[in-house]
């Protein structure tokens, strides 16, 4: 089934590029998931990866400027090594906030033809912001945060206003091995588990490196269990409404 998945952070730089690419490649299926980068601030991947300005989200927002009535997002992607499509963001916040904003007013654009998930990179989200429509679309929305107390008090004192406007909000912790049920009762969006703080994937997915078995590394591997989870969608419990007892972790292999 098509699904929507929107990754983004409060601040902090957790790595949201990173694990929406690890996501992106590792989701299951034969349809697999393209990775729409649809940051605001400006893209990562196109100067990570040296790809071409040309196809992108520029060019998507231009058919969604037309309406996007014949938009095919394939159209504009361009395919890694490896096989992950990629519709990458501009490099400048100037263009790439254009972009965003004319994606997030005619989301249809965003339909993938032959079933593809797809994974939005919406960087450092902020109040009235086009990626916040963004999120409040997708079926599943998770907020990348640090294990550091400072990230993680920014994460519960915005939680209340999170929840109300994305139901189905999650919580991904990115690096750090303490127990996750701690976090859980802290947060009041509801605790997926943990990605692991590993260079080595992230250089891997910048184009740096080319090791072996990457999909063996801790980042992909959490990934994979992380896009089973949310392919599949089954037996999640709605985020719990702040003030209220949270429910014990889910299953998912990664929690700690």
């Amino acid at each position: 089934m098509h699904r929507t998945v929107a990754l983004f952070s409060l601040g902090g730089a957790p790595g949201v590029t990173c694990a929406a690419m690890a996501l992106a490649a590792v989701w299951p299926g034969g349809a697999g998931a393209v990775l729409v980068e649809a940051d605001a601030s400006g893209g990562d991947v196109a100067t990570w990866r040296r790809l071409q300005p040309a196809p992108g989200l520029t060019g998507l927002a231009a058919a969604a400027r037309h309406g996007g009535a014949s938009a095919d997002l394939a159209a504009h992607t361009q395919t890694l090594p490896g096989g992950l499509a990629v519709c990458h963001a501009p490099v400048t916040a100037d263009r790439a906030e254009g972009a965003v904003r004319l994606v997030a007013q005619n989301p249809g654009v965003l339909a993938s033809a032959d079933g593809a998930a797809v994974v939005l990179d919406l960087g450092r989200l902020t109040p009235g912001a086009p990626a916040s429509a963004l999120a409040a679309r997708a079926d599943e929305a998770l907020l990348l945060v640090s294990d550091s107390l400072a990230q993680l008090r920014r994460a519960k004192e915005a939680s209340e206003a999170l929840v109300r406007s994305l139901p189905s909000l999650r919580t991904v912790v990115v690096g750090g091995s303490g127990s996750v049920r701690e976090i859980e009762g802290a947060l009041g969006p509801g605790v997926w588990g943990r990605l692991p703080a590993d260079e080595r994937s992230a250089a891997f997915l910048r184009g740096e490196t080319n090791p072996r078995k990457p999909h063996h590394r801790p980042l992909l591997k959490a990934a994979a269990r992380l896009a089973g989870d949310l392919a599949d969608g089954a037996d999640r419990a709605p985020a719990p409404v702040p003030g209220t007892p949270p429910p014990a972790p889910e299953p998912t292999g990664v929690h700690t």
